[in-house]
């Protein structure tokens, strides 16, 4: 893990087992079934090692350094599930203890789903606290605590969800960060243990794996100058482990880091400040896991909190995200990208990278829990992701929050582009550059439509802003958002029936609309 200075120990020791005062050398087995494992990558962060024939694996661990010892869960297996949800993939380490046991257990991962969320914010506070000025079928009940919204709307939607997906096929979470918000955890008590007390409650039906976020870095922490933050990520590591390791699952390796570097000194301007930026011991470890990584791999999946790649800043890296990914780029793999924070939805192909995406995706809180709309008129959402055999083969947001509205929004009425044409158009959250439309008009395919992405507002997210009350259009933070991800579409003649059809990235035919201009 990160490299620690005096005053964090210290905290440490009082959070977490002891920390091994001295070099020590630990030993343990992994097995499924009381049968060893061969070939499982153990690691305390630093360094790493392989189990052998019998599932045997000794490993010297950092004196200073080292908080964990953990695994990388191998395809065809899963780790036990803390708490009904949390994967039981670490230990940490304890003064004294020498042996750290891991079990597992055989699946079929030849199918899977993968569940990711980001930017839940649970901050145990009623975020609407009276009545909006304008009353709106999306708007969360008056009082009602958002810890009470996420189990009413994500969780219950969730639940049902995956009840509905085919029988047989694996279902896994990624949570990308900012579960909880640091600066509510004392005055409101919502903690990280109060959002995993949440969940149980709720019924977190999935295994799911977490990406630590800004917010879960403690406001406690202030004026921290070099690479190491550890002292502000004792509360995330005291709940949920490890701040990056990595875990396999049917044929995809998955790398969890931490991009967000804590500073919280008022030298930049504002407190709870920090950095995006992937720290030295990371790039170090991820050069190790590379090596280790799986030789049948058929994907590399990353996860992180902040975007690394934007469209709108041309696709510039965030700092050492291409010192981690060239660690992974020589085996020639298709590469995703998860992140979160932005509460947008943006996708972006990395054009520095052959076969590389990254995925941005809308916040689980919509606008912080005052309405499930992001400023980019995405909705709340989750977003699953298909594999079948090592090959992401689709993805698809789910709106938990309006469940009539789904893939898009649509824009008929009185709506005029810049040369004043009457024109239709959709907020398209997941379209990426590479999708393609086809338009019918009554029934008659257009040869050279003329349909194109444009950067405006969204005019749902607006009204929603103006009618909530409580205040919020001083709030800096809810500002509406331009985006780019809004579909125009000019009609030949404006009484036609209207037919678009979208295709995405995977050649998949994703939605239709038939519409009219109003």
């Amino acid at each position: 893990m990160k490299k620690t200075l005096f005053g964090a120990v210290v905290i440490l020791a009082l959070l977490l087992p002891v920390t091994p005062a001295e070099a020590a050398t630990v030993r343990g087995k992994v097995a499924c079934e009381g049968r060893g494992v061969k070939g499982v990558v153990v690691t305390d962060g630093i360094s790493a090692t392989l189990t052998n024939e019998k599932g045997a694996y000794k490993l010297r661990t950092d004196n200073k350094h080292s908080h964990f010892v953990y695994i990388s869960t191998p395809s065809g297996y899963e780790v036990p599930a803390v708490r009904g949800f949390m994967p039981d993939f670490y230990r940490a380490l304890v003064k004294g203890t020498r042996e750290y046991n891991f079990s597992l257990k055989a699946v079929d991962q030849s199918k899977y789903h993968l569940i990711v969320s980001a930017d839940i914010h649970v901050r145990n506070r009623a975020m609407t606290r009276t009545e909006p000025i304008k009353r709106m079928a999306l708007n969360h009940p008056a009082g009602e605590l958002d810890s009470t919204s996420f189990r009413r709307t994500y969780l219950a939607t969730l639940r049902d969800y995956v009840k509905q997906l085919p029988s047989g096929v694996k279902v896994y979470g990624l949570n990308l960060g900012d579960m909880s918000n640091e600066s509510h955890w004392r005055r409101y008590g919502g903690d990280l243990e109060n959002f995993i007390k949440v969940c149980e409650r709720g019924g977190l039906p999935i295994q799911t794996y977490t990406a630590i976020g800004n917010h879960e870095h403690d406001m406690k922490a202030r004026d921290i100058f070099d690479d190491d933050d550890t002292e502000a990520e004792l509360a995330y590591m005291k709940s949920f482990g490890p701040t990056y390791y990595s875990f396999n699952i049917g044929g995809v390796h998955y790398v969890v880091l931490d991009n967000v570097k804590y500073c919280n000194h008022k030298s930049l301007g504002k407190d709870r400040n920090y950095e995006v930026r992937i720290t030295q011991d990371q790039i170090d470890w991820t050069a190790l896991d590379a090596k280790l990584m799986p030789k049948d791999t058929k994907h590399i999946v990353f996860a992180w909190h902040c975007p690394s790649h934007r469209r709108r800043t041309g696709g510039k890296p965030s700092h050492n995200t291409n010192a981690v990914l060239d660690n992974y780029a020589s085996r020639n793999l298709p590469m995703t990208i998860l992140t979160g924070h932005n509460h947008q939805a943006e996708t972006v192909t990395v054009a520095a990278y052959p076969n590389t995406m990254e995925y941005l995706h809308p916040s689980v809180s919509g606008s912080w829990w005052y309405y499930p709309v992001c400023s980019d008129g995405a909705p709340a959402t989750f977003t699953r992701y298909d594999f079948v055999e090592g090959k992401l083969s689709s993805r698809e947001s789910v709106n938990f929050s309006d469940r009539a509205e789904q893939r898009y929004r649509l824009y008929n009425k009185g709506v005029v582009n810049k040369r004043g044409e009457r024109v239709v158009r959709l907020n398209v959250w997941d379209w990426h550059p590479e999708w393609r439309f086809e338009v019918y008009e009554d029934g008659k395919r257009v040869a050279k439509p003329r349909i194109s992405n444009i950067k405006a507002k969204d005019a749902l997210y607006d009204e929603m802003r103006e009618n909530t009350g409580n205040g919020i259009k001083k709030f800096g933070f809810l500002r509406t958002a331009t985006t780019d991800h809004i579909v125009e579409y000019v009609p030949q003649s404006e009484n036609a029936e209207i037919c678009i059809v979208a295709f995405d990235e995977f050649g998949k035919e994703y939605f239709s609309v038939t519409t009219r201009v109003e």
